[in-house]
């Protein structure tokens, strides 16, 4: 087995597929809600809004004529809440409510699917119309993707310990330093692990946006991190991230003032990615010998920083663009 560390995001990947092209399973994950069968091919889709809410739902599976279910995916991790103050399971039940009345589905439900430790732990399990352990949907897997489904629930009953790679934490602990040091304005989160352990993996700085970032109402909380290199975009760099804006980032004109500083705009995950390129940084090198590569990459921070804070009337176009 793997000690590679399992994200929910994996195993969303791993049940919308198999929703997809395995019928053993989609018709073994009705009848685990105790529904009886399916012989409907369902349709999946990922990370949908909720209805009249924010946030989104991990996976909504509906099977013609029949269910619609929507999927709050966990592993180990807490629930989010809104600004208003909405976890996320009372999100789960407001959405349902709206599609029961609109909608003339046999049943329109909340499925909260976590491995079972996480299901005999949580106390808002009863908030969800149905909870499925991972364990019952083991006779519906194999291969490649029943080990991914058997290290999710291994790392589940076992706490996160990064293992330590020292010469990842002195290379952060020196860039803590000089960014305190040479780039005050620029505040970095405190160290994600005790005693500053880094594990080989660690390749993100994050900044305090709180402190970092003007913070405007009615646009997203911003984000703020810089990649020391990233294999998923042609370049490292640094970017602040606006939460469920990323799939508007082809719709959106980018502006001659962000163009100026070297800046563009792309898909961060779900977020919108408003993006400098900066210099590839090896964490397994010293510190020292890539200052010059540091600095240019702070230095591209900085410039962010300020088209943040001064062209507020840009993001306002946006938001107003999305509606």
């Amino acid at each position: 087995m793997t000690n590679k560390r399992i994200y929910e995001k994996d195993t969303d990947k791993l049940f919308i597929c198999a929703f997809k092209s395995n019928p053993t399973f989609s018709k073994g994950f009705v009848g685990c809600l105790g529904l009886g069968t399916s012989d409907n091919q369902p349709s999946v889709s990922g990370q949908i809004n909720h209805l009249g809410n924010s946030g989104s739902i991990d996976i909504e599976v509906v099977y013609p004529n029949r269910y619609r279910f929507l999927i709050e995916n966990k592993i180990n991790a807490g629930y989010s809440t809104t600004r208003q103050g909405i976890g996320q399971p009372e999100r789960y039940q407001m959405t349902v409510q709206e599609y029961q009345s609109k909608e003339p589905y046999e049943q329109t439900a909340s499925v909260l699917l976590a491995p079972q430790v996480y299901l005999n732990a949580t106390r808002s399990a009863e908030k969800f119309d149905h909870a499925v352990s991972y364990e019952k949907l083991r006779p519906f897997l194999e291969g490649a993707d029943l080990q991914l489904l058997e290290g999710a629930i291994i790392q589940a009953k076992t706490p996160y310990e990064p293992v330590e790679n020292r010469r990842s934490g002195n290379f952060f602990a020196n860039y803590r330093h000089f960014v305190e040091d040479q780039f005050p304005a620029l505040t970095m989160k405190k160290e994600p692990n005790a005693r500053g352990v880094r594990p080989l993996a660690s390749r993100t700085i994050y900044f305090d946006a709180v402190k970092t970032l003007k913070v405007y109402h009615g646009i997203p909380k911003p984000t703020m991190s810089l990649q020391c290199w990233d294999d998923s975009a042609p370049s490292a760099s640094v970017k602040i991230m606006i939460g469920k804006w990323g799939r508007y980032a082809e719709a959106l004109d980018v502006p001659d003032s962000l163009k100026d500083i070297g800046g563009h705009i792309r898909h961060a995950g779900q977020s919108l990615g408003i993006v400098i390129n900066s210099p590839t940084l090896n964490t397994q090198q010293p510190f020292y010998d890539q200052v010059e590569e540091v600095s240019e990459g702070l230095e591209a921070a900085l410039r962010l920083q300020d088209w943040w804070k001064g062209n507020f009337d840009i993001l306002y176009g946006w938001a107003a663009q999305i509606g």
